[in-house]
């Protein structure tokens, strides 16, 4: 993990349950981020790092990418986003949330729900019925007819990054794992298939059919909120994860 900043004060901060008013705090890590859970909020901070897809390196960067999920993540799940938040530090040297002080680090404000109310441990449960499936497909399909067009995204220049992208870890990652002539087959079979399709996808682009979504849509980001599949958690670092296809 390519660490930039020590935010050791700043978690401890929030994992402190004085900082919440005395509530039980608990802790849900990502390689990325780490989500504080205390009382009725969740407060979701960015770890200072730097990855080829994500720069969080800087308080700044940090209070923008905040800020960023917040804004496209309210257009699935307004009832669970707020807003961004400054972690201050005030003159005496105290951390509070939205003080007075100097803003050193963000987070992103949550309403917190049930963790067991997340789709993917809905389904371990056998919970994934097809009335709750039917209206999480309504709840997609709408959000996708109403998201708005991306032009300059997609077609076959989008498509061809994505299959450069597989090529590439395939010969990084997958020596040893996968027979060299399989995985060159399997290259040129997607390469030949991009080529056959080039029409029909930068057609479907200039049609409106790539639009702004949301990016990483799978079971753990989707959640029954107040009786309603509510799409959270989408991707606010990587564009082109974000505008694609229909």
């Amino acid at each position: 993990m390519a660490i930039t900043e020590d935010q050791t004060a700043v978690i401890e901060f929030l994992a402190a349950p004085s900082t919440h008013h005395g509530a039980a705090v608990e802790q849900i890590e990502t390689h990325i981020s780490i989500v504080f859970l205390a009382g009725a909020r969740a407060w979701k901070l960015k770890r200072a790092v730097q990855f080829d897809y994500i720069d969080a390196s800087t308080a700044d960067r940090r209070r923008v990418l905040c800020e960023k999920e917040v804004r496209l993540n309210r257009r699935t799940a307004p009832s669970l986003y707020l807003d961004a938040v400054a972690v201050t530090r005030g003159a005496n040297g105290s951390l509070a949330l939205g003080g007075d002080g100097t803003p050193v680090d963000w987070v992103v404000r949550m309403n917190r729900f049930d963790q067991d109310a997340l789709f993917d441990r809905l389904a371990q449960q056998g919970r994934l019925d097809l009335n709750l499936m039917t209206r999480l497909a309504a709840a997609v399909a709408a959000f996708h007819r109403h998201a708005e067009a991306r032009r300059d995204h997609g077609g076959v220049l989008g498509m061809r990054w994505v299959v450069d992208g597989n090529a590439k870890e395939l010969r990084e990652f997958g020596a040893g794992l996968f027979d060299l002539t399989v995985a060159q087959r399997v290259v040129a079979g997607m390469c030949g298939a991009l080529e056959a399709a080039t029409s029909l996808l930068d057609t479907r682009r200039e049609r409106g059919f790539v639009r702004h979504g949301h990016g990483d849509l799978h079971l753990r980001n989707i959640v029954l909120h107040k009786g309603n599949p509510a799409l959270f958690d989408g991707v606010e670092s990587m564009n082109r994860l974000r505008r694609c296809a229909l």
